[in-house]
């Protein structure tokens, strides 16, 4: 059985770059978006919503002043948590400490992004192409995200980097949309044309702007958007892809380990899978739309804190059995 120490820093380390990813896309985002608002879209609207999606806390939702400044410390502060830098800082020390578990080709990687952060805070890159500096970093994790699949084993260690990749993506989902629908009161034509640059806005976000076009189409609808987004099963961003990736992952791991013994892992990640596999999305806006992804949200947690107790802070009496 792998050691708790080990799945621990494997977990962290996926969730953490996932984080760094998630982060800079939303940024990037906002830098592209924010140079084609359309009449009636106040710059602050969009700072409050990419504040928000990152769950940054907003003193009487008033965004920072100089908020090129702000972007700028949440790519590269050290000591921000949030903070891209301070993120794949985080990944880079949670591989340091199994670097015997992971691949040399994943070490070289992580470790080569994270001093091309260090050095993008003195360089021009930042500056002068915003995007595609951005679009580096997230290039960067997806490439560690295909090194780890085709230069790791498919072991243990492999499976907790994919729950903390996937159960991450769920919790950054469910953010963005909080953020996003939670003006859906609103008659999408009383202005269609700022409706329509917040649902953009939203695909965008989770990089979904063209697999949602492919599925229906450029005509956004916020029931076709939340429902491809919760209930799609081939999208890697869509809620119901990341539950079933994760309990793929749970499956593999009771089976390694014998921990079919305590099946409450199992049984939350598949009550969850089934909520998604079977809900109608016209079902979700006749009750309470918050209400819903506020329980996505709660399964998730419940089910991060279940594989801690199974896999990683179990008692030591659990261990000799």
């Amino acid at each position: 059985m792998m050691l708790s120490r080990v799945a621990d820093n494997l977990y962290w380390m996926s969730r953490y770059i996932e984080r760094a990813e998630n982060t800079a896309r939303i940024i990037d985002v906002y830098l592209n978006l924010i140079l084609d608002l359309p009449l009636g879209i106040q710059p602050k609207s969009q700072q409050l919503n990419l504040l928000q999606s990152l769950e940054i806390h907003v003193p009487d939702n008033q965004p920072p002043d100089d908020f090129q400044k702000f972007i700028h410390e949440l790519t590269f502060s050290e000591s921000n948590p949030q903070s891209v830098f301070a993120c794949v800082a985080a990944a880079r020390e949670n591989a340091r400490q199994v670097r015997e578990q992971i691949s040399s080709e994943m070490w070289l990687h992580l470790n080569r992004l994270y001093l091309d952060l260090k050095q993008g805070n003195k360089g021009k890159d930042y500056t002068v192409e915003p995007h595609d500096f951005y679009m580096a970093i997230k290039l960067d994790s997806h490439l560690f995200q295909g090194v780890t699949d085709t230069s790791m084993n498919h072991d243990q260690g492999w499976h907790f980097i994919q729950i903390g990749r996937y159960v991450e993506r769920v919790v950054n989902l469910i953010s963005v949309l909080h953020v996003y629908m939670q003006n859906l009161e609103r008659e999408e034509s009383s202005f269609y044309a700022a409706y329509y640059f917040e649902m953009l806005t939203l695909l965008k976000s989770v990089t979904a702007w063209e697999p949602y076009c492919k599925t229906y189409s450029p005509d956004l609808e916020a029931t076709t958007i939340l429902e491809f987004l919760l209930f799609n099963s081939q999208f890697p961003h869509a809620a119901h892809f990341c539950v079933n990736q994760i309990f793929d992952a749970v499956q593999e791991l009771n089976t390694a380990t014998l921990a079919q013994k305590d099946n409450r892992l199992s049984r939350l990640v598949g009550r969850l899978q089934s909520n998604l596999s079977y809900d109608e999305i016209e079902e979700v806006f006749e009750k309470d739309l918050r209400v819903y992804l506020n329980s996505i949200r709660q399964q998730i947690f419940q089910i991060n804190d279940v594989i801690f107790s199974t896999f990683i802070t179990y008692p030591i009496e659990d261990a000799l059995d």
